[in-house]
């Protein structure tokens, strides 16, 4: 067997890995307990661990292929996009359609028709600009499915009722499947490069994370983390709105006395 050409499988099996803790994730799901939801939640994040390995060992292996693009591609519907939907539907939207309606159902399709929009419209921005950038267009689909593991993980741990679960994944699909196909800005830090002592900052914060999830819940921990990277992308927008809106007035008010002149 030819060693420099298996190492081209390496990535794909990180890859295919993913795709597994999907699958388990969605028959975990269909069990219906709750300790079925904690595993099939903990299964998604498990899963975004092996997506954020595939890639970064093809760059170290550098086997990056279009094969491999692609692949990894239809794993993110299957492991982000259509498990996180499954077990949102199973652990809390089946509740809305208890009654009457397709509300829960609605909101499950409306997820996994954005994140595979989403994944769409990165691979064509992918293929029109070779260059890495430092950031992405609309939530990544790992990170919306991290929220909605993380929350009914968090869910569970606190024993929350089926209202309140109800009310909060609602409100949580809703919001990650609109931020995933905007235009809101969130950054890739895959490609930052930063110095000594933002790498020793970065290993403190990483130290500080850990203590928090041996010491505290892990989910709410997680959960947390997620939400400030979600919330990132609309507040560094609405940060650069105001300055642009703050700078044109300055530029008004300093022109206003030379055209009255």
């Amino acid at each position: 067997m030819d060693l420099r050409k298996s190492k081209f499988i390496l990535p794909n099996l990180f890859t295919l890995s993913s795709v597994l803790f999907g699958l388990l994730s969605v028959i975990w799901s269909m069990e219906g307990t709750s300790e079925a939801f904690r595993r099939a939640a903990l299964a998604i994040v498990m899963a975004a661990i092996a997506d954020g390995l595939d890639g970064r060992v093809a760059r170290m292996t550098r086997t990056e292929t279009k094969f491999g693009v692609q692949l990894d591609s239809l794993a993110d519907v299957l492991s982000f996009g259509m498990a996180p939907a499954v077990l949102a539907y199973a652990f809390a939207l089946r509740q809305v359609d208890a009654g009457s309606g397709y509300i829960g159902v609605g909101l499950s399709f409306l997820y996994v028709a954005c994140g595979a929009m989403r994944l769409a419209r990165f691979n064509v921005q992918s293929e029109r600009s070779r260059t890495p950038s430092n950031f992405f267009t609309g939530l990544p689909i790992p990170g919306a499915a991290g929220i909605v593991a993380t929350l009914v993980w968090t869910c569970v741990d606190l024993e929350m009722d089926e209202a309140t679960r109800t009310l909060l994944m609602g409100g949580a699909m809703l919001s990650v499947a609109m931020l995933m196909v905007s235009s809101v800005r969130y950054r890739n830090f895959k490609h930052v490069h930063m110095s000594s002592i933002g790498k020793a900052m970065i290993l403190v914060l990483m130290l500080l994370v850990l203590v928090a999830v041996l010491k505290t819940r892990a989910s709410v921990v997680l959960l947390g983390l997620g939400t400030t990277y979600v919330l990132l992308g609309p507040s560094e927008w609405l940060l650069k709105l105001a300055w642009k809106i703050r700078f044109r007035h300055r530029r008004r008010s300093a022109s206003g006395p030379q055209d009255h002149l």
